[in-house]
């Protein structure tokens, strides 16, 4: 009966890493960023996401705007005049590849 016990508690650790590990593989971040205007704003608040994934993918996001291995994925601004510039609250979701 020990045995079976030990397996059932085996098995239940195998399905609850498992599933660790799977939402591992995406991660939310969010930002807020102010410039000019909602464009850049949503760019800067972007790049602070991504330095927020790792620092490793910042330089390659500059140059080309993509970061590589990932997909991002549920981007939402909510944007707002601020004394003269503009404020984004930004939102994404970082999924490997």
């Amino acid at each position: 009966m020990n045995s079976k016990l030990l397996i059932g508690a085996a098995l239940a650790a195998a399905v609850t890493l498992g599933a660790g590990a799977a939402n591992a593989a995406c991660t939310t971040k969010a930002a807020v960023a102010t410039s000019t205007s909602a464009e850049s704003a949503r760019w800067f608040a972007l790049e602070t996401m991504v330095q927020h994934v790792s620092w490793g993918l910042w330089p390659g996001f500059v140059a080309t705007g993509d970061v590589a291995g990932y997909r991002v994925m549920n981007k939402r601004y909510n944007c707002r005049p601020d004394g003269g510039m503009v404020t984004c609250h930004g939102r994404a979701t970082f999924c490997r590849k």
